[in-house]
C-alpha cells in the first residue's frame, strides 16, 4: 500500500483526495498539511511514500528549496507537485527541488492515481495535458540526476514515455490504447520503438528500466503476459 500525505491550503481539496484516493484499497492517506511549516513537520514525522504538494502553499519563500528540504528530510518520500496552471517555470522549480511529478488540479482522479502509482514506484509522471516543454524539464532531470540516458530513457518521446508508464503498471495494449486514445496497432508500434531504444526484448525489462530497478525487483505479473 502506498502511504500518501496531501499538502494543500484548501481544506475541501484535501478532503476530496483523502476520501477518493483510498477507495481502491491501494492508497492510504496518512497525513495532511495546510502550509509549508505543517508539511515539513508532517513529512519528517510520517515519512510517506508520496507527497502531493500544492505549488501555492502559504509560508513558502522558495518552492524549489521547499521541495529539496522535504526530500532531504525524508529520502524515501517522492514528491508530486499539484498546480492549477500549466507552467514551465513551476515545472523547473519542482524538478530543481527533486520532485518526480507534476499534475494539474483539474485532472481526473484516475490520472492522479496513475501518477501516485508511477512515482511511488520510482518513476516520473507529467500530466499528459501539459505542454511538451514541461515534460522535457522532468526528462532532463531524470537524465542528469539518475543517469538514465545510458538506458535510452532520455531518448524516448513524450508519447513513448506515456506508453511505457502504462506498461510499467501492467496495463494491456488494448487498455493502453483506450487510455491514451490511440489504436492498439499504434501502441504496438510505440512498443517496438521503445524496446529498440531501451535495448530490451520484452515488457518486463522495459518496465524495470523505467523504474530503474534491478532485475530482481517486483513488477506487475501482467508485464510478462503480453509481448
Amino acid at each position: 500500500m502506498i502511504r500518501i500525505v496531501v499538502a494543500d491550503d484548501h481544506e475541501m481539496f484535501r478532503e476530496m483526495l483523502s476520501i477518493a484516493l483510498p477507495r481502491g484499497g491501494e492508497f492510504q492517506i496518512v497525513g495532511e498539511a495546510a502550509d509549508a511549516e505543517d508539511v515539513r513537520t508532517v513529512v519528517e514525522r510520517l515519512r510517506p511514500d508520496v507527497l502531493l504538494l500544492d505549488y501555492k502553499m502559504p509560508l513558502v519563500k522558495s518552492f524549489s528549496r521547499l521541495v529539496g528540504d522535504l526530500r532531504d528530510s525524508s529520502e524515501r518520500t517522492f514528491v508530486i507537485v499539484l498546480s492549477g496552471t500549466a507552467s514551465t517555470e513551476v515545472a523547473r522549480q519542482a524538478a530543481d527541488g527533486g520532485a518526480s511529478g507534476y499534475i494539474l488540479k483539474s485532472t481526473q482522479l484516475s490520472a492522479v492515481a496513475d501518477a501516485v502509482r508511477t512515482v511511488g514506484a520510482g518513476g516520473i509522471w507529467v500530466d499528459p495535458s501539459l505542454p511538451r516543454k514541461v515534460f522535457e524539464v522532468f526528462q532532463r532531470r531524470a537524465h542528469n540526476t539518475e543517469g538514465r540516458a545510458d538506458s535510452g530513457l532520455a531518448s524516448l518521446t513524450r508519447r513513448e514515455r506515456e506508453v511505457l508508464a502504462c506498461v510499467a503498471q501492467g496495463i494491456s495494449n488494448q487498455e493502453i490504447g483506450q487510455r491514451l486514445c490511440i489504436s492498439e496497432p499504434t501502441v504496438k508500434t510505440h512498443l517496438t520503438r521503445i524496446f529498440a531504444k531501451l535495448s530490451v526484448k520484452n515488457r518486463l525489462s522495459a518496465a524495470l528500466a523505467f523504474y530503474n530497478r534491478d532485475q530482481s525487483a517486483d513488477a506487475p505479473a501482467a508485464l510478462a503476459a503480453e509481448a
